[in-house]
């Protein structure tokens, strides 16, 4: 696999022992992808305690970065077949058919795919605030990497090449940026690209509207209207000559709540490929974040 966007290693000649083998890896009884987690490698004992240490006494750390605990702990992202592939929220068994699940079957979203890594809770939901409030950005490094596999995995399911698909982070206005001192949204994405090959593009932008968090699932709709706008050059250019070269953009946020955020991104990027003269269809939008909210915490913020 890649490391570097600009590098390619060269295709191995086809050995035929290989034919029974299938990629994205499947498993073996759902015939669906997986995502395996590729850890960075280990150094010494030692220097993996120093790292522990800067962590805990100089950097304030209560627990250990997320990619060391995950291994620790066997941690994996959900499997896809407890997730919606429209809406990415929770399912059982039959759940969910080729319109959706229950919770968005009769909903119109203005994306086509979305996914995620698990729901919002715990180690995953420290991590998230760690990155967004109090730059962590090996948080952001590690939860980036693991959510950038996923979106290579989902990508080969749907027999996309990474090439023809590129990251788009819910934009932060500038303002939150230096008050932060971190865009989380970009951070996560440019570590994503580096795992999932697909490049990193600002197609969009944000006007300030007062934080979310504490409103209504109505107020947070308000909230979002004319939240984003588009940089129609930069669209144009990633676009190029006749738009051939992306298919799908893939929009990436921390959390999605009530979804808000991703819908008004979403209409904003569609309504740009359309000024750009792109039917619907020519394009696919996907929405991504790293976990998503409870049923339960959506129903109360209804």
């Amino acid at each position: 696999m890649p490391t570097d966007l600009g590098h390619r290693d060269p295709i191995p000649k086809r050995d035929p022992a290989l034919d029974g083998f299938v990629w994205p890896p499947r498993d073996e009884a759902s015939g669906h992808p997986t995502t395996t987690i590729t850890h960075p490698q280990q150094g010494s004992n030692r220097l993996s305690a120093m790292i522990e240490s800067v962590e805990l006494d100089l950097l304030g750390r209560t627990g250990l970065a997320f990619d060391r605990w995950s291994q620790r702990t066997n941690w994996t992202p959900d499997p896809r077949e407890v997730t919606c592939w429209r809406c990415a929220g929770s399912v059982g068994p039959h759940e969910q058919d080729g319109e959706g699940c229950a919770a968005c079957r009769s909903k119109s979203l203005p994306w086509d795919r979305a996914l995620r890594l698990a729901r919002y809770g715990n180690e995953l939901r420290d991590e998230i605030l760690a990155l967004k409030f109090n730059t962590w950005r090996p948080g952001g490094r590690a939860l980036g990497r693991i959510l950038g596999e996923r979106i290579r995995s989902e990508l080969g399911y749907a027999q996309i090449p990474s090439e023809q698909a590129c990251l788009v982070p819910v934009p932060m206005h500038p303002f939150r940026r230096i008050s932060r001192g971190i865009d989380h949204t970009l951070t996560l994405a440019r570590w994503a690209s580096k795992t999932s090959g697909c490049p990193v593009h600002g197609v969009l932008r944000a006007h300030y509207r007062p934080e979310q968090v504490g409103l209504s699932a109505s107020a947070r709709a308000r909230n979002m209207k004319g939240a984003f706008g588009c940089r129609s050059r930069a669209m144009s250019r990633v676009c190029g000559s006749g738009g051939h070269g992306v298919r799908v953009w893939i929009l990436i946020d921390d959390v999605r709540t009530t979804g808000a955020t991703f819908v008004a991104a979403s209409r904003v990027l569609r309504s740009g490929l359309g000024s750009l003269g792109f039917k619907k269809g020519e394009h696919e939008i996907w929405v991504c974040s790293v976990a998503v909210a409870s049923e339960r915490l959506r129903r109360e913020l209804a």
